[in-house]
């Protein structure tokens, strides 16, 4: 029987692990503001509009494994008419959130 991905996993260089993991989580911010857009049924040329930038920008923020800064997130969440949290998980397993 194979090994699933966490005893693959085990057997990796630390810091590997960890490389790839930051890498699958950016790519995953940039594929959800392009699901979010389409589900408030928003084109890039709104989002540009309400940011007042041009449609390439917008489009260059969504591109897979760019790495946003939290203000162009806030930006981008609030022109398709949402609000951001942020939590926080510590190690102690206590949990700080707040709107940015």
């Amino acid at each position: 029987m194979g090994r699933d991905s966490d005893q693959i996993l085990q057997d990796e260089d630390p810091q590997v692990v960890r490389t790839a993991k930051d890498s699958a989580s950016q790519t995953l911010i940039n594929i959800h503001l392009a699901e979010l857009r389409e589900r408030m049924k928003l084109t890039q040329s709104d989002i540009a509009n309400t940011l007042g930038v041009r449609q390439p920008t917008v489009s260059n923020i969504e591109q897979r494994g760019r790495d946003l800064r939290l203000s162009s997130l806030n930006r981008y969440v609030e022109a398709s008419g949402g609000k951001v949290r942020l939590q926080i998980d510590l190690s102690d397993s206590s949990h700080y959130r707040f709107r940015l």
